[in-house]
């Protein structure tokens, strides 16, 4: 089995749990973010345990299956073949209890099992209250429903109270994504991030041994790749109102569009339902709304953004050339489509690479920590700020540079001292500091300046230390 990257945290709480004579855990997160792969560690731990992967078909064919997989480790005396869901939890627990032999039980995908049996929650929480105290019970439910998992503990539901953890596993950051790629220049292993994003089930299929262009076209351009589909597959998968206008609204915000009139627009939708589609996408974390520093959370004036870089990379250098695709190579399109825009599309992900360097406490040591980190745009379009960070009293106002060449020059601080003045609220607080990130240093003649005024200076040894 492959290495886990970065998961000891949700990996050793779980292992604690399962120190604990019963528990019940609830671990959930997006499609290929890695749940399984993570599951499949923890319980190699544990000889005999049963995993069980529920798909979309009925209640009598997953129970089916799954007294299959309980005979094949011993969870059901011979012979013995229960025709509901309660009475096999019932003999499973009863099982248990007189082998005197703790049960690791996972169920995966566990939406569709809800979808077939609604009633499961109830059952299970019967189950749990009955059995927890009179056999070694330790049973993870998972699933990438993000909705319908993560109300599951909630007030009013059936197993209110009874999850010892509920772990959401997030997708990577970009410090955890270039580990798939250490032996990478700093820039590539940022490049690698904004092609292949944070999603574990795209990392994997990177080569180290093989450069940035190599791996995105053997994984990603060419048609029979693993991955080529991924983002169809992805929305096939959901149970969306719309998967065409849903394509519709990802393309917009993919190739531009940030405010809900613009989207609209470009996808062709009216109010109504462009704001039904926003939030399906959000909910699935397929999409991510940005509101300005300073404004409510709830406030109506905000930006959407691709979660997931590689949702980003998809739309802009994917999907238009599917059908050039067919008859040119994928290392064509790369050189003369792809290679000249992807400074581009690094512009748009660097600025997320900055706020999760900060948000992550990795700048702490310069910054302080971290309150709060927005960006903020005036309705007029003459104020853009990259982010404004907060850290107690202190506003930390931050400009990112993407270029894959030439360094930062003092223009970029005059640009960004320029818009911080013309801020309505900012010029009044004593507490202002200027920041510069650049994907590619800085020339002498801008850290000079950066010295004298205190301006805080973060390039690619920064962000990878």
């Amino acid at each position: 089995m492959k290495p886990l990257l970065d998961r000891e945290l949700p990996l050793q709480a779980l292992a604690d749990r399962f120190e604990r004579p019963s528990s019940l855990s609830l671990v959930f997160g997006q499609r290929r973010v890695g749940k399984t792969f993570l599951l499949q560690h923890h319980l190699a731990r544990y000889p005999g345990s049963v995993y069980f992967l529920a798909e979309e078909t009925t209640s009598t064919a997953l129970l089916a299956r799954f007294r299959d997989e309980l005979a094949a480790v011993g969870g059901l005396p011979p012979g013995v073949s229960p025709g509901d869901w309660s009475t096999t939890f019932t003999i499973l627990c009863q099982t248990a209890a007189l082998a005197r032999h703790p049960l690791h039980l996972v169920l995966d995908e566990v939406q569709y099992l809800l979808e077939a049996e609604p009633g499961f929650p109830s059952l299970l929480q019967r189950i749990w209250d009955e059995w927890q105290d009179r056999a070694s019970l330790h049973v993870v439910l998972c699933g990438s429903s993000l909705g319908v998992l993560g109300r599951l503990g909630d007030v009013g539901q059936p197993l209110h109270g009874r999850f010892g953890i509920r772990v959401q596993l997030p997708a990577f950051t970009y410090r955890e994504a270039v580990l798939f790629a250490p032996s990478w220049s700093r820039v590539d292993r940022l490049r690698l991030y904004g092609l292949f994003g944070g999603l574990a089930r795209h990392l994997a299929e990177v080569r180290e041994d093989w450069s940035l262009a190599e791996n995105y076209t053997a994984a990603v351009l060419n048609p029979l790749s693993p991955l080529h589909e991924a983002v169809q597959d992805l929305l096939r998968s959901e149970h969306l109102s719309s998967r065409a206008e849903a394509d519709a609204i990802l393309t917009a915000v993919a190739e531009g569009e940030t405010g809900f009139n613009a989207i609209m627009t470009r996808a062709g939708l009216s109010s109504n339902r462009a704001d039904y589609l926003l939030k399906e996408l959000l909910a699935l974390g397929l999409l991510c709304r940005d509101t300005r520093s300073g404004d409510r959370e709830g406030s109506r004036y905000a930006r959407y953004r691709c979660a997931d870089p590689f949702t980003l990379s998809w739309f802009r250098f994917v999907r238009p050339n599917r059908g050039a695709l067919q008859g040119t190579s994928a290392s064509e399109i790369w050189e003369k489509r792809i290679a000249p825009r992807l400074d581009d599309l690094m512009g748009r992900v660097f600025e997320e690479i900055v706020r999760q360097a900060f948000t992550s406490g990795l700048l702490a040591a310069e910054a302080g920590p971290v309150d709060q980190a927005s960006p903020y745009w005036s309705r007029d379009g003459r104020t853009e700020i990259d982010l404004i960070v907060q850290s107690g009293d202190t506003f930390i106002c931050v400009e990112s540079k993407w270029h894959s060449r030439s360094l930062t020059d003092v223009d970029a601080l005059k640009q960004l001292r320029d818009h911080v003045g013309r801020h309505p609220k900012l010029g009044h607080l004593p507490e202002v500091r200027l920041c510069l990130a650049s994907s590619s240093g800085f020339t002498d003649r801008l850290r000079s300046v950066a010295r004298s005024e205190q301006v805080l200076l973060f390039g690619p040894e920064e962000l990878l230390p």
